[in-house]
């Protein structure tokens, strides 16, 4: 049996190809339109969560599944480079790596449409095999690019070992009701809250009322990103509406995922909830500057500075 892991970081989740699409604009069906640009970055969402976490100085492990093509092997070469166990990548021979296709405009706004690949491949039994070796994580988290099974054993396994657990709902997907009282902290953009709840957001009440519906399903916590407006957190003792923090946005495509990586490195640290969310929102905004997944994920140092400037809340 593997010797357990003296991290205290565990991500499990996805690993895409990002071919990005520089467009002068989103398109109509049937449109055809050039690009003025591509660029082909290493992303998925269980990816860029564990390298922001890693690179804003968590000690992270990561399990993530690749298929046995090029683009597998030189992911692989990336990741292990990276510092992450090899033990821990998955190899799958029948189906290619997860790719992702990036449009995005000149105000760095982005469609993505996923193709999963290996991701989808990752089963429940691989990661009740893995399970042994987690002894030592106090903060474990996963997001919805991999099967739910797999994504509920994870969560299983880390409330078990006595981790806080954060699960990031994206993409969106209907999960079943005795799941919410596995997770900790949840973490939806407004649109994921919105599904989850049922409740049209047309104002700052419905967000509260989003927040409230889901820690009535059994969740402990809830952190909404409302992108610009910044943040709503709720729980059983205290509210938090946090601002964003202004900057040009290049490119939103992985500052959720820089958030979720620096939410976890706040809380794995102990930090004040309030001070974990604050660092959180700036990985955020700074990721948002850049062009790329995980090209764009900020280190400590550059977070640390970037708050500093910034008004306290």
């Amino acid at each position: 049996m593997e010797k357990p892991m003296s991290k205290k970081i565990l991500v499990l989740g996805s690993s895409n190809i990002d071919l990005i699409l520089k467009i002068p604009r989103f398109h109509h069906p049937g449109e055809t339109i050039m690009a003025e640009d591509l660029e082909t970055v290493f992303g998925g969402k269980g990816a860029n969560q564990a390298i922001a976490a890693k690179r804003l100085g968590g000690k992270v492990g990561f399990i993530t599944k690749l298929g046995d093509d090029h683009y597998g092997q030189t992911y692989r070469w990336y990741l292990i480079k990276n510092g992450f166990n090899p033990k821990w990548i998955l190899k799958d021979k029948e189906v290619p790596t997860g790719m992702a296709f990036i449009e995005l405009n000149p105000h760095g706004e982005n469609r993505i449409v996923v193709s999963s690949g290996a991701n989808g491949a990752i089963s429940k039994k691989e990661i009740k095999k893995l399970g042994p070796s987690w002894k030592g994580i106090n903060v474990f988290v996963t997001q919805l690019e991999i099967p739910l099974p797999a994504v509920q054993m994870g969560l299983r396994i880390a409330r078990d070992l006595g981790a806080l657990t954060l699960l990031n709902p994206s993409p969106p997907a209907q999960l079943s009701p005795n799941i919410f009282s596995w997770i900790d902290f949840l973490v939806p953009n407004e649109w994921e809250a919105q599904l989850l709840t049922g409740i049209r957001m047309r104002g700052k009440e419905d967000i509260r009322k989003m927040g409230e519906r889901l820690l009535d399903m059994g969740v402990k916590n809830v952190v909404i990103t409302l992108g610009p407006q910044g943040l709503f957190l709720i729980n059983e003792d205290e509210e938090i509406w946090m601002d964003a923090f202004r900057v040009k946005a290049v490119d939103t495509t992985a500052a959720g995922d820089a958030f979720m990586g620096a939410l976890a490195c706040g809380l794995s640290e102990k930090k004040p909830l309030r001070e974990a969310l604050r660092f959180a929102n700036g990985a955020g905004a700074l990721a948002t500057t850049e062009l790329g997944a995980q090209p764009s994920l900020p280190s400590e140092k550059e977070v640390e500075a970037f708050i500093s400037k910034m008004k306290p809340e």
